[in-house]
C-alpha cells in the first residue's frame, strides 16, 4: 500500500473531482482510497484570516496543487511558504484563457517554476499523483514517529488520534511518548480508511485509538515516538530570509514559528529565539510575523 500527501490553494474543483472530504477545523482534509494508494491532501480553509492554516497545511505535503485563478498577496504568501519549505513537486491548473506568460513571470525564480502547468482532467492529474507516490523514499528503517493532526473522545473507545506516521513502522500495542509532553501512551488499535491494522508503515495517515493519554495533553502538531524528546525553550540556528522580505521585516523582534502542525510565538534576540512556552523539537520551522506583509518571511534551521 502506498501513501502520498499533498497540498492545495485555489482548486477546488479538482479537489471535489479526486477526493472526499473528510476532517474540517481551520484546516480541510480530503482523501481518497484507490486500490493499492491511499491520498490525502490539505487545504487551508481559514487562509488568508489565518496564516497558520495556511502553514499547517503545507507542512507535510508530497506534492502541492496550486490555482493562480486569484493573483494577489496571499497568492505570494503560498509562493513563499513553498519556497522556503523547498516543495519542488507540484502543479499549476491552467485554462485556455489564461496567460501562461504571466504565470511564468509570477513563478520565476521560485519552487513553482518546476510546477508542471496542467491542462488536463482532474483524473489525468490523480493518474500523475500515482506516478509520484510510486517513487517516494519513505523512512520505515527509523525510529517511529507520529505527527498528530486531529484528536478527539469517542464513547466506548477512549481517546482517538489522527494523524502520519512520519518515520518507521508503528505497531498494535506499542508504547510510545507523547512529546512534548513526555507521557507514555499505547496503541490500541490502528486504523487505515475505516480498517484495522497490526501495523502502517512511513506515510500511512492513522487513526489510532490510545490508552493512558488524554485529548486534554494534546495539541496539534505534538508526536508519538519511541524516545523522549527534550521540548526546545530557547531556538537557534541559521535564519534564513526569503529573497522578497525587505530589511526593514528582519531582525530582532516577535516571530511565531511555524511548521509540521506547529504555530507558537517567540521572540528574537542577538539570533536565540526565546519561546513562549516549549516547542516541539524539529528540524526546521517558517518565520511568521502575523502583522507584517508579507506574513511568513524566513525560516530557522536548527543547530546541531
Amino acid at each position: 500500500m502506498n501513501n502520498i500527501t499533498g497540498f492545495a490553494y485555489d482548486s477546488e474543483e479538482i479537489l471535489k473531482a479526486i477526493a472526499k472530504k473528510h476532517t474540517e477545523s481551520d484546516v480541510t482534509i480530503y482523501g481518497r482510497k484507490d486500490q493499492d494508494l491511499t491520498t490525502t491532501i490539505f487545504s487551508p480553509l481559514k487562509f488568508p484570516d489565518k496564516i497558520s492554516s495556511l502553514t499547517d497545511s503545507v507542512s507535510l505535503s508530497d506534492f502541492n496543487i496550486v490555482g493562480m485563478s486569484h493573483v494577489d498577496r496571499f497568492l505570494g504568501e503560498v509562493i513563499i511558504a513553498l519556497d522556503l519549505l523547498g516543495k519542488e513537486r507540484g502543479f499549476i491548473p491552467v485554462k485556455d484563457d489564461m496567460d501562461i506568460s504571466s504565470i511564468q513571470r509570477i513563478t520565476r525564480g521560485s519552487v513553482l517554476s518546476k510546477y508542471e502547468h496542467f491542462n488536463g482532467s482532474p483524473m489525468e492529474m490523480m493518474g500523475k499523483i500515482e506516478s509520484m507516490a510510486r517513487d517516494l523514499k519513505r523512512k520505515e528503517e527509523g525510529k517511529v514517529s507520529v505527527i498528530i493532526d486531529h484528536f478527539f473522545k469517542v464513547k466506548s473507545v477512549g481517546t482517538v488520534v489522527l494523524g502520519f506516521v512520519e518515520s518507521g513502522v508503528l505497531k498494535k500495542h506499542q508504547n510510545l511518548y507523547l512529546n512534548p509532553t513526555g507521557k507514555i501512551g499505547q496503541v490500541r488499535s490502528i486504523q487505515m480508511n475505516d480498517i484495522d491494522f497490526e501495523e502502517a508503515p512511513a506515510g500511512s495517515r492513522v487513526g489510532l485509538a490510545l490508552k493512558n493519554v488524554e485529548i486534554d495533553d494534546m495539541e496539534r502538531g505534538f508526536k508519538l515516538q519511541e524516545e523522549k524528546i527534550e521540548p526546545v525553550k530557547d531556538i537557534s540556528g541559521k535564519i534564513v530570509y526569503h529573497s522578497a522580505i525587505g530589511e526593514d521585516l528582519k531582525g530582532d523582534g516577535e516571530y511565531f514559528i511555524a511548521g509540521n502542525l506547529r504555530y507558537q510565538r517567540g521572540f528574537l534576540k542577538d539570533g536565540i529565539l526565546e519561546m513562549d512556552r516549549p516547542a516541539v523539537k524539529n528540524e526546521s520551522y517558517l518565520l511568521v510575523k502575523p502583522n507584517s506583509k508579507p506574513r511568513i518571511v524566513g525560516k530557522i534551521i536548527l543547530a546541531d
